[in-house]
C-alpha cells in the first residue's frame, strides 16, 4: 500500500491486507490487528508494527 495512513484506513473500514512477500494476512478484529498464514481458520494477536516502509509497502487488499 502506498502509506501508513492508507493501511490503517483500509483496516478500519475490515479490510483483510496480504502481505505480497509472506502471504500472511491482516485484520483487525477488536480494534486489534491480527494476522494468519493463508487462509488458516485461526486469527492470532500480531506484532507487526506500520513505523517503517517495508510493515506496509508489501500489503495488498
Amino acid at each position: 500500500m502506498e502509506s501508513r495512513e492508507a493501511v490503517f484506513k483500509a483496516l478500519e473500514e475490515g479490510k483483510k491486507l496480504t502481505s505480497s512477500v509472506t502471504e500472511i494476512q491482516y485484520m483487525m478484529i477488536d480494534g486489534k490487528l491480527h494476522s494468519r498464514h493463508g487462509e488458516r481458520d485461526k486469527w492470532n494477536q500480531s506484532g507487526l508494527d506500520f513505523y517503517n516502509a517495508p510493515s506496509w509497502l508489501s500489503l495488498r487488499l
